[in-house]
């Protein structure tokens, strides 16, 4: 009988994982979308027909630059991690099925970093490249939206939130 596959990332400590003293929810399930407990996961790594690939993200802060325009997959995982849906506001697409954007377009000086890259569904990422939306990235993982019509919103792991100031919106 074959195995579940199930894709878990996971910020957990071995102690956690080889002892039934820490009953909390630890992680959460990318295909389920919730949270799962250490004794869930222990069962599962216990299970004959499991296979478990262990893919370490260092530091979601970490800016590693690359010299050309391809996202490399590691910034991908690192993205959809830091970001987990789409970033245009009040989109909850799961980031794992979005395109990864260069903020500041890689031919106008932009670096394929982390830090210039955001998860944007194809729909979002279309707006965002061929109509007025605009957005700023104060620190990464944080993105302020200006509508075509002066509306701002900041989009953050919290969800959607309205700007209000009295600044007027930028020239286009």
């Amino acid at each position: 009988m074959p195995g579940r596959k199930v894709v878990l990332n996971v910020h957990i400590t071995d102690t956690t994982l080889t002892t039934d003293r820490s009953p909390n929810p630890v992680g959460r399930w990318e295909e389920g979308r919730c949270p799962i407990s250490s004794a869930q996961i222990r069962e599962w790594l216990r299970t004959r027909q499991s296979t478990i690939i262990v893919r370490p993200v260092i530091d979601l802060a970490d800016h590693v630059p690359v010299g050309s325009s391809e996202i490399p997959d590691r910034h991908k995982a690192r993205v959809a991690l830091r970001d987990q849906t789409c970033r245009f506001p009040h989109c909850t697409r799961p980031a794992q099925r979005c395109d990864i954007d260069h903020h500041r377009p890689y031919g106008e000086g932009g670096q394929t970093c982390p830090c210039n890259e955001v998860a944007l569904c194809r729909r979002h990422h279309r707006a965002k490249t061929h109509s007025r939306w605009r957005y700023d990235i104060p620190p990464p993982g944080t993105y302020v939206w200006t509508s075509p019509t002066g509306f701002r919103f900041r989009v953050d792991h919290r969800g959607t939130h309205p700007v209000h100031d009295t600044s007027d919106p930028p020239d286009e």
